[in-house]
């Protein structure tokens, strides 16, 4: 169990690059961005997903060196859907998210288990949303 939900936003990123959907199957997007830390440091190379409570995509962001992230619903769009959305972190990112056919490595532990499998919800609203995560 513990470590499903470690990789299961990294598999949701990959999941949600690779898939583009069309302008007309996009629901309302609220704007999201943020910084993640871990006992007061910012948390770089790390994948953050959010995922709906009532069902649809998830959305998905990297952080910066900087610990900065910003969601993307599918590969040319921002945001995620409006609502309440279970948050995940992931390990450490060492491929191209760009590149759907590039070599994955697994999660490294630049989060620590026990941070890893905190869960954590955040509402996102229509407009813009800074949603900063913060561990413990």
């Amino acid at each position: 169990m513990e470590g499903t939900k470690r990789y299961f936003g990294l598999l949701t990123l990959i999941f949600a690059l690779g898939c583009g959907g069309g302008a007309n199957d996009t629901p309302e997007l609220g704007q999201v961005t943020g910084t993640i830390t871990i006992d007061g440091k910012a948390l770089p190379d790390v994948a953050v997903t959010f995922s709906p409570v009532e069902g649809g995509r998830a959305s998905t962001g990297v952080t910066d060196s900087n610990g900065n992230y910003k969601l993307m619903y599918n590969t040319t769009e921002p945001g995620a859907i409006i609502g309440k959305h279970n948050v995940f972190v992931a390990g450490k990112v060492d491929f191209d998210v760009n590149d759907p056919n590039a070599p994955m490595t697994p999660p490294e532990g630049n989060v620590p288990r026990d941070y890893a499998n905190i869960e954590k919800q955040a509402d996102v609203t229509a407009g813009s949303n800074e949603i900063n995560l913060s561990y413990p």
